[in-house]
């Protein structure tokens, strides 16, 4: 039986949906692919053959399966099974990451793993647009510079993560604490400077399509994942594809309203779920109960300072435990308005802001009970997925491989 995440598959020519497949669930047995996307046994070997010599896919072997001796019980049961799998190097993508004062370049593959990544300080409030895109140029010239050993291929496309309100429609950044400027392009600029794709969504959609093409997160129906850290972001997958909206940027939960005439936010406007979660709210009102050193009261804070932060709620100090305790509640208020309009079936805690999410969540899981009643919060489930890797710069990646498979099957059959 095809599972509900696997019918987005099969809308998609039967080339894309082996990729696609194999690039999540991969390595996979033949007879595995056309369980899954519904291809019959002679498809399934006709289609990965001509994969095969697109050099795209390769054949491994899986280890034999031994008997309780350690010995391989039989030949047949003992022969290894012949899997196939994606080849790495046959495609390469940059990711770009941008937040405040920082971009982050990254080499992906086709499997949709980081290969290489290098890091700048940048002081991103001083660029306007020409200098946002050229300064972008000049890194990536300059990462692809020092890292031609590794690339076998030409970058086939480059996928940007940016913070804050990202237009994935139109590929315009249209508000970034990062910048100071508002509706500045990037897609087209950078298309036209490589000559290849080019996306762009913020950071919380590109960790909703990450999650997407990994099965250890994924599973069936619609979810939605939730970014904490500097600021606040969601990202939706809806039918198995993440949600931009007509307008390309949708799902931004950390602007809606907590409180009307509540605490600024960094977008300029009153009582955002952000301007309580956020990591500088939470720095801003922790200025308020100790002595923060100066660099803290740029509003910025690093990881340094939030673990501080952390430190001293674990270890006595009850008013900045109070401080992680309210951004729960209101985190739990913002999720029950979330399942009260969509009624995901689950939602995703993630991101690096969910560094306390032990101090949070007893107050998140009591502002849904005050906010919901038990027959609709009792629906959805609700899950911490730490914040071990950079799922933004992976769904980056993944973003830009989604659109190479689907032009590299509109090129081949025109």
């Amino acid at each position: 039986m095809i599972r509900s995440s696997e019918t987005d598959i099969l809308r998609q020519p039967s080339q894309v949906a082996i990729l696609r497949y194999l690039r999540v669930r991969g390595p996979a047995a033949r007879i595995d692919i056309g369980a899954a996307t519904g291809l019959s046994p002679a498809s399934v070997t006709a289609l990965t053959a001509d994969l095969i010599a697109q050099g795209l896919v390769r054949e491994i072997q899986s280890s034999p399966i031994p008997n309780g001796a350690g010995t391989v019980a039989n030949a047949a049961r003992g022969r290894p099974k012949i899997l196939l799998d994606l080849v790495p190097s046959a495609v390469a993508m940059i990711g770009v990451k941008l937040t405040i004062n920082h971009i982050e370049i990254v080499l992906g593959n086709f499997k949709g793993e980081i290969d290489v990544s290098r890091q700048h300080v940048t002081n991103t409030l001083d660029l306007d647009s020409d200098a946002l895109v050229e300064t972008l140029c000049h890194l990536i010239d300059r990462f692809l510079a020092d890292h031609k050993d590794q690339l076998s291929v030409r970058p086939s496309g480059i996928g940007i993560a940016v913070q804050g309100i990202a237009d994935a429609n139109s590929g315009n950044i249209m508000w970034s604490p990062a910048l100071r400027h508002r509706h500045i392009p990037i897609t087209a600029p950078l298309m036209q400077r490589y000559g290849c794709i080019v996306e762009m969504s913020n950071d919380a959609n590109c960790i909703a399509t990450a999650i997407t093409q990994n099965d250890q997160w994924h599973g069936a129906g619609d979810f939605a994942v939730i970014m904490l850290g500097y600021g606040v972001g969601m990202g939706m997958v809806l039918n198995g594809s993440v949600y931009n909206g007509p307008f390309g940027a949708a799902a931004e939960f950390g602007h809606t309203k907590y409180q009307p005439d509540g605490p600024i936010c960094n977008c300029g406007r009153r009582g955002c779920l952000e301007a309580y979660i956020g990591d500088y709210a939470l720095l801003r009102d922790a200025a308020g109960l100790i002595d923060l050193p100066p660099a803290a009261n740029s509003l910025h804070p690093s990881e340094e300072q939030m673990m501080e932060l952390v430190h001293l709620a674990r270890n006595g100090r009850e008013d900045i435990a109070d401080l992680f305790r309210h951004a729960g509640k209101v985190l739990g208020y913002g999720i029950a308005n979330l399942i009260a309009l969509i009624g995901p079936e689950r939602i995703l805690i993630t991101g690096s802001g969910a560094r306390a999410y032990d101090l949070m969540e007893p107050d998140m899981r009591r502002g849904l009970r005050e906010a919901l009643v038990a027959e609709l919060r009792d629906g959805p489930e609700i899950l911490h997925l730490p914040w071990d890797q950079d799922l933004a710069l992976l769904g980056a990646i993944g973003q830009s491989l989604l659109r190479y498979d689907e032009r590299m099957f509109s090129v081949s059959t025109a």
